[in-house]
């Protein structure tokens, strides 16, 4: 009985960390494909996160956006 449930523990784990991967991804994407950004920079942005996914998600985060202009 413990074996299964160490199987059903693992089992959601995973789950929910590939959710968690998913959804950071997406954000990612929507985040760029919303960005004040020219064709070019976009582009190379998208790649970047679908060719190396961690790191581009963790470069997009910290020093990829844009900053926001004051509101007048």
């Amino acid at each position: 009985m413990s074996d299964l449930f160490s199987t059903l523990v693992g089992i959601a784990f995973w789950a929910v960390l590939l959710a968690a991967c998913t959804a950071a991804f997406g954000a990612t994407i929507v985040s760029i494909s919303r960005a004040r950004l020219d064709r070019r920079a976009r582009t190379r942005w998208i790649w970047l996160v679908v060719l190396a996914p961690g790191i581009g998600i963790l470069m997009w985060f910290v020093t990829g956006r844009p900053a926001a202009s004051a509101p007048r």
